[in-house]
């Protein structure tokens, strides 16, 4: 008799164990969730203003070669100088600073700040005292390039997030198995729509970061070819060009807030449109291989031409001193394996000097940098995300002297 009872109170006990498992399994999937947007949110902020701090560095440098030069100050060295405080103050004041950086990290932006203070302080009120502040200049870039490079290599909440992915799918699987027909497809609604948040989430805020580090320039340069005279300059074909780029340059800026604030609804376009446009002023001229079927798919337009232009300017920039430079873009149109379901695949390919294993294990990090200087590496991490947001995949693949190559894989 008890057996009997046991085995028909099986299926119930079975059913309140699901019950529990999936309730257990959907509220650390939020918890999760939740702790992953908060720390997406901080390292952008340190990412950002170590970005800030080094474009100070590079214009200030700039600006202390040419005043060497010349022997007199010009440029705004007194405001990039202010701003460069500021953010290193900023920087060093966030309360979640040291998560994201060791603690040598903080003492080297605490030595920057002293260095920057004692030799350009002196500058901007007056001194005439170049090749001082000259002098410190390398070291100071040197310092925060460790420094940013430690955010990249180091951030606990790129490697949280990867950890919470993890368990987030594990979560997901005892649900989707142990709930009932009911529960299973309020799951898959539910994780439907917090994937979509999450991918608009870095969609738009790489797309509001990169709007926003532009759009000042951008005008300013405007501003400024707009007092020039073709009559008085000396080329004004060069001139005419220069305004035409800063044209383009506004359109970019626009269309990235477009994507920051952009509903459901994108505008498409066929990619024979978007290629026609890409071939233009370019300073290798890449290789267009498309096929028909792939030339009249349609596509999201402007984060499309954002994407391809962006993957034809690094090859552009890695092939810049090599005199037999080769671009070459593939188009086609495949199917999944098992859905059938086509696929637009493209591939941009260089023969440029290529990668090592552990800089390409990096290249897609957020402002991840080979060397000082101005290069921040943010745009192949905005196409990764982009592509990403779009449903699709990004694939790099490169090695020591045999060129690089980018796979872009999207549903059509």
């Amino acid at each position: 008799m008890t057996a009997t009872r046991l085995k028909a109170s099986l299926p119930f006990l079975s059913l309140a164990a699901a019950l529990f498992i999936s309730g257990w399994a959907f509220f650390r999937s939020e918890h999760y969730r939740a702790v992953s947007d908060l720390n997406y949110s901080q390292n952008y902020e340190i990412q950002w203003r170590t970005t800030q701090i080094r474009e100070h560095l590079v214009r200030i440098h700039g600006d202390l070669k040419l005043a060497a030069a010349t022997g007199e100050l010009v440029g705004d060295l007194a405001r990039q100088t202010f701003l460069l405080d500021a953010n290193v103050g900023q920087l060093l004041k966030l309360d979640y600073a040291a998560k994201f950086l060791r603690e040598r990290d903080i003492q080297l932006l605490n030595e920057l700040q002293a260095i920057a203070r004692s030799d350009l302080d002196p500058i901007v009120q007056g001194s005439t005292d170049f090749d001082r502040a000259l002098r410190s200049m390398p070291d100071l870039e040197q310092r925060m390039f460790e420094v940013s490079g430690t955010a990249v290599a180091h951030a606990e909440a790129l490697n949280a997030a990867s950890h919470i992915d993890a368990a987030a799918s594990r979560n997901r699987f005892l649900f989707a198995a142990a709930l009932t027909l009911a529960a299973a497809g309020y799951t898959i609604i539910h994780l439907r729509n917090a994937f979509a948040r999450r991918r608009d989430q870095q969609l738009r805020s790489f797309s509001s970061l990169y709007a926003h580090m532009t759009r000042s320039r951008v005008a300013a340069l405007r501003l400024f070819l707009d007092y020039q005279d073709e009559a008085s300059v000396r080329h004004p074909k060069m001139l005419a060009a220069a305004r035409e780029a800063v044209k383009q340059l506004d359109t970019i800026t626009t269309g990235l807030n477009t994507i920051a604030y952009a509903d459901s609804e994108i505008r498409r376009e066929a990619l024979c449109k978007i290629v026609d446009a890409l071939q233009v002023n370019r300073r290798v001229a890449p290789e267009f291989v498309v096929t028909k079927d792939a030339g009249i798919a349609a596509v999201p337009a402007t984060q499309m031409r954002l994407v391809l232009d962006e993957l034809l300017q690094n090859a552009e920039a890695a092939l810049s001193e090599m005199p037999d430079a080769k671009i070459r873009v593939n188009a086609r149109i495949g199917a999944q394996p098992l859905t059938r379901r086509r696929r637009l695949i493209l591939e941009v390919t260089d023969n440029g000097p290529g990668m090592p294993e552990d800089v390409l294990a990096s290249a897609a990090l957020p402002f991840y940098s080979t060397k000082a200087g101005d290069h921040t590496g943010l745009g192949l991490t905005g196409c990764v995300q982009m592509v990403a947001a779009l449903r699709g995949k990004l694939a790099i693949a490169s090695q020591p002297g045999g060129g690089t190559s980018v796979q872009i894989s999207l549903p059509i």
